[in-house]
């Protein structure tokens, strides 16, 4: 028991003899084989209890590595993970139904659409709504889908209502085209009751008639007309009438109604209206196609 005690002041002498002879010269005689040895088990034993020493640590560090980051704040803490961003609901824009101001004739009620296709053609006024909403300007309100027509939407602002028209449908030769401003050359302005036509280069193979119409009211409403592919296409803004709200002028000239119709996104709609009908086809076409 008190060679254990002392093991370790014993130990702290013999190294610190063991440091002090490693300063002297080697001795001459048989002695000197036997000093060399001796150091060279000394050395070995110390780069043994290094080599130990170092791995001890390395398995610690990688224990510790290995261990969980504690929970909580505080320095130490794990990172926040980033959760994925949820996806965005789609938008959906409300439809306004218009009281009906006559009963209406059973014989001319609509057929029964089929629940696909009505589905369908609501995808359709669903996105059409949203490329009015974000690409015409602010002052057109909130807008909802009128339950009129498959084509027509409202625009409701503080200053009151607007008409937007959003058609695309099959082109029909029946009835008798429209001439006015057909022919005139690009940008010339032709009068026609108070209202303005004028004759203008939508892409490079599409030319339109735009309208700048004036009520007995003095409102303004702003259109355009032209052929797609096999369809007529017809966008406009315009005062709304309706029970219990002010109609208003347009707040867009032809040439922002123009400009609205040449936005990549219009026009993707309106390409897949005119492969994909959502309208029956008019009677007659008032657009024109160069």
């Amino acid at each position: 028991m008190q060679e254990k005690e002392q093991a370790p002041g014993a130990l702290f002498v013999r190294g610190a003899m063991s440091r002090v002879t490693d300063e002297l010269a080697e001795p001459v005689g048989l002695t000197a084989k036997a000093v060399r040895q001796g150091r060279r088990r000394r050395l070995r034993s110390r780069l043994a209890v290094g080599g130990a020493a170092v791995c001890t640590a390395a398995l610690a560090a990688t224990g510790l590595a290995l261990l969980p980051e504690p929970s909580g704040g505080g320095a130490g803490s794990a990172p926040l993970q980033v959760a994925a961003a949820p996806t965005a609901s789609p938008r959906v824009f409300p439809t306004t139904t218009v009281a009906p101001t006559a009963s209406p004739d059973p014989s001319q009620s609509a057929p029964v659409v089929p629940e696909a296709e009505r589905l369908r053609i609501e995808d359709f006024r669903q996105r059409s709504a949203a490329v009015l909403q974000d690409l015409l300007p602010p002052e057109i309100g909130a807008v909802s889908l009128l339950s009129d027509h498959v084509s027509d939407y409202l625009g409701t602002s503080a200053q009151g209502d607007l008409l937007l028209r959003f058609s695309v449908r099959p082109h029909s030769d029946a009835g008798p085209p429209s001439t006015l401003c057909a022919d005139t050359p690009i940008g010339q302005e032709v009068q026609v009751k108070g209202s303005t036509c004028k004759r203008v280069q939508l892409t490079d193979g599409i030319t339109g008639i735009t309208w700048a119409g004036l009520d007995s009211d003095g409102r303004t409403s702003a259109s355009v007309v032209f052929r797609l592919g096999g369809s007529d296409v017809g966008l406009s803004v315009g005062p709304y009438a309706r029970t219990g709200s002010t109609p208003v002028s347009s707040p867009l000239t032809v040439d922002q109604v123009v400009a609205f119709a040449q936005q990549p996104r219009v026009m993707a709609l309106l390409e897949e209206g005119d492969l994909h009908p959502v309208e029956e086809a008019q009677t007659y076409s008032p657009a024109y196609e160069e």
